[in-house]
């Protein structure tokens, strides 16, 4: 991870050097923007795999990773990613998003106050992501899943049906509430947790 970082950093640094140059030859203000660019996680991964074919590690999935993130599969916990993505945010001065995704954590506010004051005191601007589910169906509010055809399913009842369930995720640092293609579904499925479950229930 060490070296990547130190690749991904030269790369930013290059980007604000570039936007320097750009606003003292044109007197127009440029700036790095961590864009998360939602709809074109999908598109660039279908686009790189034609290109390229399938490389493990970089375009066997549906979706490419954003801006400077940890990639969503990657095990780390929730005080790691941030400390390392604050380093990226500082050379993102047109705006940034980090995030961490927590279990259910309504009955742990300790766990919360701590992130939050961990986020205080180390990085520009981050969020925690949660799971905000409902059947209609059967009434199941749990975490509504995403089955191996990247299909969305109440673990309760196995409702399909996407007018009976309402799934709220993060998405392109807004809370999303519509179905979503299969690039950012899949990606969506392999996110893991940065704060486990036992943590959570303390």
């Amino acid at each position: 991870m060490e070296t990547g970082k130190e690749f991904g950093l030269k790369i930013m640094e290059h980007l604000n050097d570039a936007c320097k140059k750009w606003k003292a030859e044109e007197d127009i203000d440029y700036s790095v923007y961590g864009t998360p660019i939602e709809a074109t996680t999908y598109k660039f991964a279908k686009c790189l795999k034609e290109r390229f074919g399938v490389v493990k590690g970089v375009t066997d999935k549906n979706y490419i990773t954003n801006s400077y993130h940890v990639p969503v599969f990657e095990e780390i916990d929730a005080f790691s990613k941030l400390k390392l993505e604050s380093e990226f945010q500082r050379l993102s001065p047109g705006g940034a998003i980090s995030y961490v995704e927590t279990p259910n954590l309504q009955d742990n506010l300790d766990v919360v106050i701590e992130l939050i004051k961990f986020i205080y005191d180390n990085i520009m601007y981050a969020e925690l992501n949660t799971k905000s589910d409902y059947c209609q169906k059967c009434g199941y509010t749990g975490e509504i899943l995403v089955d191996d055809n990247l299909e969305w399913y109440c673990p309760n009842c196995g409702n399909r049906d996407h007018n009976l369930l309402n799934v709220a995720r993060r998405t392109c640092g807004y809370i999303g509430t519509n179905f979503w293609n299969k690039g950012r579904t899949q990606e969506i499925k392999e996110r893991v947790l940065h704060i486990d479950n036992k943590e959570a229930n303390k």
